[in-house]
């Protein structure tokens, strides 16, 4: 896995996260225990600091940026960003779902428990209400989340953290 300082900056990845030797992880960027960093994954916190939070699951191909020093890239616990998602110099609280192929512009904020549905845009400095289904281009409200839908992203977080613990434990044993 190409780990690249970039000046003085360099990352920092705790032992208990999963990272893809097929993965970038350049600058300024934590990821904390728990974590998971899947193929092709880009993580640049190349103008300010990139923070992906416990039992967080980055999907193949997602890009996470933060190219602007006013837009550090906070990203909560138990996160899950799916596949081709652009995430630039945002704040994501935790237990977000992000849908496949979404776009979160910078200065953007998706509170605690957000799911933003596949394909949505979230436009620079907009603020997405806690436990809120939202969708489109641009990104709209459509209900609000469910305890019962709370617990079921527990689940498949859990879920999503026993198997890259799997294969952590695997790759070691090889």
């Amino acid at each position: 896995m190409p780990v690249l300082p970039f000046g003085d900056k360099s990352p920092n990845i705790d032992a208990m996260a999963y990272v893809s030797p097929q993965a970038t992880i350049m600058g300024e960027v934590d990821i904390l225990a728990g974590a998971s960093i899947w193929p092709g994954a880009v993580i640049r916190g190349d103008q300010a600091s990139v923070r992906i939070g416990e039992n967080t699951c980055v999907q193949d191909s997602v890009v996470i940026h933060a190219h602007n020093e006013n837009n550090p890239a906070i990203i909560g616990n138990d996160v899950i960003i799916s596949t081709a998602t652009a995430i630039h110099g945002v704040y994501v609280g935790d237990s977000v779902y992000i849908g496949e192929g979404c776009v979160v512009f910078d200065g953007a904020t998706l509170g605690e428990g957000v799911s933003l549905a596949p394909g949505s845009i979230v436009p620079p400095n907009i603020v997405i209400p806690p436990r809120t289904q939202n969708s489109g281009a641009p990104a709209a409200q459509i209900r609000e989340i469910s305890r019962e839908e709370i617990e079921k992203h527990t689940i498949r977080v859990e879920t999503i953290t026993q198997t890259f613990m799997k294969l952590k434990r695997w790759q070691h044993s090889t």
